[in-house]
C-alpha cells in the first residue's frame, strides 16, 4: 500500500507504507478512490508548523480531505455496506505519525451508529464527518464536497442568512467557497472579498462576489462597509492574520459574529486576536449539512468542477504542494 508520508518537514513523498490495515470489529476498510490537498492546513502542516506537527513526529501521513469505497467490513458494522461511497477515510500505522492520513490508498471509516448503540468501550469511534455520498457522485467531485460542505455548515453556525451582507477575508478556497456558497445557497444579497490579490478580482467575481477591497490599503474596512451598504453581518474569516481580523470587526455590525475559520500557524498563534464579544465558534461540523449539500450537488445547484484547477497523479504530490505555495491552484485531485 502506498501513502503520501512526510519523512521531514517541507518533503511530502508517494511510497509505500506496508500492507492495507485491519478493520477492527466497528470499522470498515475503504479503498480510496479520490484524495485532494486542503490547502492552507496541509501546507502548512507538511511545513511543520501547525497542529503539532514538527520534525520529531516525522514520518507522518497526512490528509483529511479523501473519499473512497467500502470493501471489508468489521463483524459489528450494522449500518455500513460494502461498495458505500463515504466520505474521509483516515489512516494510522506503527511507525508514522497520522495527521489523518487520507492520503493513501486504503483506510478506515467506523460504523459510528453501531459503534454509539453499542455503547462501546472508548476507541477510534471514528467521527461524524465518515459519511455516505450518493453514488451518482463521482470521486473527483466528491471530494470537494468537503470542503464546500465544511463551508456551509460554518456559514449557517455564523448565522450568515438571506438578504445579509457577508464580507470574507481572503481569497484561497475556503474564501471563494465562502462567497459562492453565500450566493447560492445562503442568499446574501451583498458580498465583498477583503484580499492582498488585487489582481484575482475577476475570478472573485465569477464566483458571486459583488466588490473587492484590498486588505493592505489604509481604511479597507470602511470601504467595505461602503460596498456592502452597511456594516457586514457576518464576517468569514479566513487568513488567520491578526490585523486583518481587526480590520473585520472594524467593518462588522454591532450585533454581527466574526466567524474565525481560519487554523492559524504557530508564528500567527504568537500574535494573538483583538478582543471582541462578536467571535464565532470555532471549528465547524460538516455533517449538519450533508443531506442539504448532497441534495443541492444533484439538483445542479453546487458545481464542484468550478474549484478543481488540477487533476495529478499521487506521485505529483510535492509539485502540487508547490502550487498551492505560489498560489496557482485551487483545488487539487488525486485519484490513487
Amino acid at each position: 500500500m502506498k501513502a503520501v508520508v512526510v519523512d521531514r518537514c517541507g518533503e511530502a513523498v508517494w511510497r509505500e507504507v506496508g500492507d492495507a490495515p485491519e478493520p477492527g470489529p466497528y470499522e470498515a476498510l475503504v479503498r480510496t478512490t479520490a484524495f485532494s490537498i486542503c490547502n492552507a492546513t496541509d501546507l502548512h502542516i507538511r511545513d511543520c508548523r501547525l497542529m503539532g506537527a514538527t520534525a520529531e513526529a516525522c514520518p507522518f501521513l497526512l490528509g483529511h480531505e479523501s473519499v473512497g469505497d467500502v470493501i471489508e467490513l468489521g463483524p459489528n458494522c450494522r449500518y455500513l455496506r460494502q461498495g458505500h461511497q463515504i466520505f474521509r477515510p483516515m489512516l494510522s500505522l506503527p511507525g508514522y505519525g497520522s495527521w489523518w492520513g487520507g492520503m493513501a490508498q486504503y483506510g478506515l471509516v467506523t460504523d459510528r451508529r453501531a459503534w454509539q448503540e453499542d455503547g462501546s468501550p472508548p476507541g477510534p469511534g471514528g467521527h461524524q464527518h465518515q459519511q455516505v455520498i450518493p453514488p451518482e457522485i463521482a470521486p473527483d467531485h466528491a471530494v470537494v464536497l468537503i470542503t464546500l460542505k465544511e463551508v456551509l455548515s460554518y456559514l449557517r453556525m455564523i448565522h450568515a442568512r438571506e438578504g445579509g451582507r457577508l464580507l470574507v477575508t481572503g481569497q484561497g478556497p475556503v474564501g471563494l467557497a465562502a462567497v459562492y456558497l453565500g450566493r447560492r445557497l445562503i442568499g446574501s444579497e451583498r458580498i465583498v472579498v477583503a484580499g492582498r490579490r488585487p489582481e484575482t478580482q475577476a475570478q472573485v467575481h465569477e464566483f458571486g462576489a459583488d466588490a473587492y477591497v484590498d486588505t493592505r490599503e489604509e481604511g479597507w474596512p470602511a470601504l467595505a462597509i461602503e460596498l456592502l451598504g452597511g456594516p457586514a453581518n457576518v464576517v468569514y474569516e479566513t487568513t488567520g492574520d491578526a490585523l486583518v481580523t481587526a480590520g473585520g470587526l472594524e467593518a462588522l455590525a454591532a450585533d454581527g459574529t466574526l466567524g474565525p475559520y481560519a487554523a492559524r500557524t504557530d508564528e500567527q498563534a504568537l500574535e494573538p486576536l483583538p478582543q471582541d464579544d462578536r467571535y464565532g465558534p470555532r471549528g465547524t461540523d460538516e455533517s449538519l449539512v450533508h443531506d442539504e449539500m448532497m441534495a443541492a450537488m444533484l439538483a445542479g445547484r453546487v458545481d464542484p468542477e468550478r474549484f478543481i484547477t488540477h487533476r495529478l497523479e499521487p506521485e505529483q504530490i510535492q509539485h502540487a504542494f508547490g502550487l498551492i505555495a505560489c498560489r496557482k491552484a485551487l483545488k487539487i485531485v488525486f485519484t490513487p
